[in-house]
């Protein structure tokens, strides 16, 4: 349902005020918004409250991948199973959504979240039950982006922010990693399966958030996503334990060998995209909130890399551009 509005937000204009007149719309007890963040992909989420009511809303002016692909989404995970917050009004006209408040405990704040096996397993019967969610349009672009997720960690992340310059055998490096991408099984993708967006509810039962970039692309993505994240140090062994236990419930029947694979050079293209996604975020629009966790993904990935026996890419980032990381953030 789209509630018809005589003002059009834009992008510089959005203010709360705004924003609480729309949800006022939906809710005419609303009294109360409270920003909630800024994702690196722009989209804004404000909280609205009333003594009895609480929703969450979301300002998303994206032309692809934007609100209305967010509710398609929704409808279509919560059908298939996958809890996902309801969507109350859709306002595409001025990119807003309200939609269920999930609260504040996302996976993201269980400090030992990898020593908890009861939600990590969750988390990974969660993924297997979005492999298996019906969609339309489902996008089938990710080969796509290999090349240009590559290129952002050398021409953005190392030449323009590092100002380092790459290692002679990087290009072989990609001739590596594109089969070892391409040829993995291939499913439903969330894009940022991690542990922010992922909420722990009352009942103990796991929701998901920001889908709207689900794609068709490889499985080792959002497995790394979950199992690798950007915050605590990679344990190889622990790594391995999981994707274990992951072989044994996926509906894909994958040995855990496969599924390491998979995860790790999921991991390590991952990573890649996004150093070079945070820092382009920083040298373009002065966003710098998400590079305190560059050295963290940084280590990581020298560990995948080494797993994997990339070693020219393992020496690089450890003896390169760690130093140089080091040496940059020390000034900003």
């Amino acid at each position: 349902m789209t509630l018809l509005c005589h003002w059009r937000l834009k992008i510089a204009e959005l203010s709360k005020s705004q924003v609480l007149k729309f949800a006022q719309g939906f809710d005419g007890e609303l009294n109360s918004i409270e920003p909630l963040k800024i994702e690196a992909s722009g989209r804004i989420y404000f909280r609205v409250q009333s003594k009895e009511n609480s929703y969450v809303v979301s300002f998303d002016d994206r032309p692809i991948n934007g609100q209305l692909v967010f509710a398609q989404r929704a409808n279509e995970l919560a059908l298939s199973n996958v809890k996902v917050p309801k969507i109350f009004e859709l306002n595409s006209d001025n990119y807003l959504t309200i939609q269920e408040d999930l609260g504040d405990h996302a996976l993201i704040a269980e400090k030992d979240f990898y020593k908890n096996h009861k939600l990590v397993l969750l988390s990974l019967e969660l993924l297997n039950t979005l492999h298996q969610s019906k969609h339309t349009d489902l996008h089938s672009t990710f080969w796509m982006g290999l090349e240009s997720h590559a290129k952002k960690f050398s021409k953005i992340f190392c030449k323009e922010f590092l100002k380092i310059k790459m290692f002679d055998e990087y290009e072989d490096f990609f001739i590596d990693m594109r089969p070892a991408i391409m040829d993995q099984q291939w499913t439903n993708c969330h894009f940022d399966f991690e542990r922010r967006n992922i909420h722990v509810l009352d009942n103990g039962d796991l929701a998901l958030i920001d889908f709207q970039d689900m794609c068709f692309g490889p499985i080792g993505i959002d497995l790394a996503g979950i199992l690798i994240d950007h915050y605590t140090p990679c344990d190889v062994d622990t790594l391995k334990d999981f994707c274990n236990i992951f072989s044994e419930l996926s509906i894909y029947k994958l040995t855990p060998e496969e599924v390491y694979c998979a995860t790790l050079w999921g991991g390590l293209q991952r990573n890649l995209r996004i150093m070079g996604t945070l820092t382009e975020l920083y040298l373009k629009s002065d966003r710098s909130f998400r590079l305190k966790d560059l050295p963290q993904i940084v280590s990581n990935t020298a560990i995948l890399s080494n797993e994997l026996q990339q070693t020219c890419l393992t020496n690089f980032l450890q003896d390169t551009v760690s130093k140089a990381l080091k040496k940059e953030l020390s000034i900003l």
